[in-house]
C-alpha cells in the first residue's frame, strides 16, 4: 500500500508539473535526455530548474549539479510512465486530485485575467491616497556616492586627477581604493540619510552632512575622514520632505487595488448567481439535529454505504460519548475498508477508534481489521459485527 501511494503521488506530481510549465506534448530546443519515445528538452530543463527556489537551483548551479537534476528528471519520467503503462491515470485517486488541480488553477487564472487585471483605479483616489495618508511619503534627506578612498592625500590627489582626466571613476576606484567593500563596486556606497555615519570608512555625520553642498555628477576636493582620504562624486541626492506622486504611484495602486478587486469580485459573483443557477438549502443547516437513535436505525436500514458512512459519521459527531458511537465509529472504518476499498481512510477510522473507545468490546475487531486489511474475502461481514438490538 504503501509503494502505491508513493507512485500516485509522483504521478499527480508530475501531471501538476507539466501543467506548471506548460509543456504538453510540444518539442522545444536541444534534446538533453530520453525516455522511451519521450524527449526532455532544454527548454523544459531550464522551466523546471526555474521553478525552484534560488537556493535549491544553487545547489544545480555546477555542471555536475545539472546532470544531477536533470537525472532526477528522468526518474520521474520512468515512475511516470511505469505508472500510466499500469494504468493509473484512470486511478480514482488520480483523477479526483488532477481535477481538484485543474479547478485550482482555472479558479486562478481566472481571477488574474478576469478580476485582477479588469482592475482601474480612478485617478481622484489615486491623488486622495495621496493626500490623506501624507506621512507614508515622507523621506529623509538621502545621499549616495562613489568613493576612492587611499591612505595620504598624494594618493587621493593623484587619483582625482585621473578621473577629471576622463578616466572612469569606478575604474580608479577598482585600481587603487584601499576600502575593499566598496573596491569591488567601483566604489559606489549604500544611501546615506543626512546625520548618518559610516565607521566602517571613519566617515562620521559631519562628513556626511558636507556631501549635501555638492551637486549631483560633481566630484569633491580631496577629503579627509577618520581613516584616510577620500574622492567622492555624488550619485544621487534628495531633500527631506513628500515624495513626489509619480514615484509612489505604483504602492498606491498596490494599495488600493485589494478593495478595488474584493469589489469587483463581488459583483461578478451576484452577477453570475442567477446565469449558473447558485441556490444554498438554508433549512439543511437550520434543522433539527437528529437523534442518536434516528441516525442509528437510518444508518441500519440504508443501503448506499456513502448514505451509511455519512451518518454513522454524523452520529460520532454530534453524539461522542453515546451509547451507539463505538459502534458507529467502527463501521466508519468497515465501510471504508470492505466497501469503499479507502483503506488509508479505515486505517484512520480504526485508530480512532481503538484510541478514543478502548473499553469497548469491538477494539479486538478494529485490531484484526487493521491487520487484516484488504483480503479478498472478510472472515464476517456487518451482519456478524453488530448486535442488532
Amino acid at each position: 500500500m504503501r509503494t502505491r501511494g508513493i507512485v500516485l503521488l509522483l504521478l499527480v506530481c508530475v501531471s501538476a508539473a507539466a501543467l506548471l510549465a506548460g509543456c504538453g506534448n510540444k518539442q522545444e530546443g536541444a534534446v538533453v535526455a530520453r525516455v522511451g519515445n519521450t524527449n526532455i528538452t532544454e527548454l523544459e530543463f531550464r522551466r523546471r530548474l526555474e521553478q525552484l527556489s534560488p537556493f535549491a537551483r544553487q545547489q544545480y548551479s555546477t555542471p555536475e549539479g545539472m546532470l544531477e537534476f536533470l537525472d532526477h528528471m528522468v526518474e520521474e519520467e520512468i515512475v511516470y510512465q511505469a505508472a500510466r503503462d499500469a494504468g493509473y491515470q484512470n486511478d480514482p485517486d488520480v483523477v479526483r486530485t488532477v481535477r481538484a488541480f485543474e479547478r485550482r488553477m482555472m479558479i486562478q487564472a481566472y481571477y488574474a485575467a478576469e478580476i485582477e487585471a479588469g482592475i482601474e483605479v480612478p485617478e481622484e483616489e489615486v491623488v486622495q491616497y495621496y493626500d490623506e495618508y501624507d506621512e507614508l511619503f515622507q523621506q529623509p534627506a538621502r545621499i549616495r556616492f562613489r568613493q576612492i578612498m587611499t591612505s595620504s592625500r598624494q594618493a587621493a590627489e593623484a587619483a582625482r586627477r585621473r578621473v577629471l582626466s576622463g578616466e572612469g571613476f569606478a575604474d580608479v576606484a577598482r585600481a587603487v581604493s584601499i576600502d575593499t567593500a566598496s573596491r569591488e563596486t567601483g566604489g559606489l556606497m549604500s544611501p546615506l540619510s543626512r546625520g548618518a555615519s559610516n565607521p566602517t570608512v571613519g566617515m562620521d555625520a559631519e562628513f556626511i552632512d558636507s556631501l549635501f553642498d555638492w551637486k549631483v555628477g560633481e566630484v569633491t576636493d580631496v577629503m579627509r575622514s577618520g581613516k584616510g582620504w577620500h574622492v567622492i562624486r555624488i550619485e544621487d541626492k534628495n531633500e527631506a520632505g513628500k515624495k513626489p506622486l509619480e514615484d509612489v504611484r505604483e504602492v498606491i495602486l498596490n494599495n488600493l487595488k485589494p478593495a478595488a478587486a474584493q469589489q469587483l469580485y463581488k459583483e461578478t459573483i451576484e452577477r453570475y448567481r442567477e446565469r449558473y443557477g447558485a441556490t444554498i438549502n438554508e433549512d439543511y443547516f437550520r434543522r433539527k439535529p437528529r437523534t442518536e437513535e434516528e441516525l442509528f436505525t437510518l444508518a441500519q436500514e440504508t443501503e448506499d454505504p456513502l448514505e451509511r458512512l455519512n451518518l454513522y459519521s454524523e452520529l460520532v459527531f454530534n453524539y461522542p460519548e453515546s451509547d451507539h458511537a463505538a459502534e458507529a465509529q467502527f463501521m466508519v472504518g468497515f465501510i471504508q475498508a470492505e466497501e469503499l476499498g479507502n483503506y488509508d481512510a479505515a486505517r484512520n477510522a480504526f485508530g480512532r477508534m481503538i484510541e478514543r473507545y478502548a473499553d469497548s468490546d469491538l477494539v479486538e475487531s478494529a485490531q484484526w481489521m487493521l491487520e487484516n486489511m484488504g483480503a479478498e474475502t472478510p472472515p464476517f461481514g456487518e451482519a456478524d459485527v453488530l448486535e442488532t438490538e
